[in-house]
């Protein structure tokens, strides 16, 4: 139970902790917060994403509530700090989320296959 909740809320917990830091200037003075704001924009959200599609295939979880869950998050994210030109960036943290997803999804059923 708590690893489906875990899986559902991973990116959303990820995208506004990193915001949340980012905002009050816990990474240190300057433009090193933006730094690391772009850093999660660019690396670590997409790798959350990921993970939260190996954790949809792996624990069953619905992968529309997932994914819902996730966006919203990244829209409170987006209407806070970005401008609406960061949209194209949901796209690219849905490809790595289908890529983890389908990713286990296949070796399930090789796995499958082969027994």
């Amino acid at each position: 139970m708590y690893s489906k909740i875990a899986g559902m809320v991973f990116p959303a917990f990820t995208m506004l902790t990193l915001t949340v830091l980012s905002m009050f200037g816990a990474f240190g003075e300057g433009d090193i917060n933006k730094s690391f704001f772009l850093i999660g924009l660019t690396i670590i959200f997409p790798l959350t994403f990921f993970v939260q599609g190996t954790s949809c295939a792996l624990n069953k979880i619905n992968p529309l509530i997932a994914l819902i869950v996730s966006y919203i998050a990244y829209a409170v994210v987006l209407i806070t700090l970005l401008d609406q030109s960061y949209w194209r960036f949901a796209i690219y943290y849905l490809v790595f989320w289908l890529v983890g997803f389908f990713g286990i999804k296949a070796i399930q059923k090789w796995r499958n296959r082969n027994k």
